[in-house]
């Protein structure tokens, strides 16, 4: 298992609040690696398939009314920065670099404003 995948995978997996051990990164499909690097967008939804119950969906809202301190309705850069600055780092994965943060948001921003919202989450 390449290091720089299995990292990265545990990281996303510990923003989205579900911790990946490494036997769960082993199983992912190894199409979310694109050009050796880590593929947000299938990553996400691989992780969809799982997220379709009405209590994954009640688990995602809490989640989201979390992550939105502003109660905007939008997960935005400064909320998921400020989660990310949280995040102790002697856990089982650092928190997510600036860049990271971002390709993430890129990859769950599905039209493009800069911003999550819940629908994004669960599609």
């Amino acid at each position: 298992m390449d290091e720089d995948f299995s990292s990265q995978a545990k990281k996303i997996g510990l923003a989205m609040g579900t911790p990946l051990l490494d036997k769960d990164v082993d199983m992912l499909p190894s199409d979310m690696r694109h050009h050796g690097s880590f593929n947000y967008n299938r990553f996400f939804e691989y992780m969809h398939k799982f997220q379709t119950s009405s209590q994954q969906e009640e688990i995602i809202q809490k989640s989201f009314q979390m992550l939105d301190k502003d109660k905007s309705g939008f997960i935005e850069w400064n909320e998921i920065k400020y989660i990310l600055s949280t995040i102790p780092s002697t856990g089982p994965a650092v928190p997510l670099t600036d860049e990271e943060a971002e390709a993430m948001i890129q990859a769950a921003d599905t039209d493009g404003d800069g911003r999550i919202d819940f629908e994004e989450l669960i599609i």
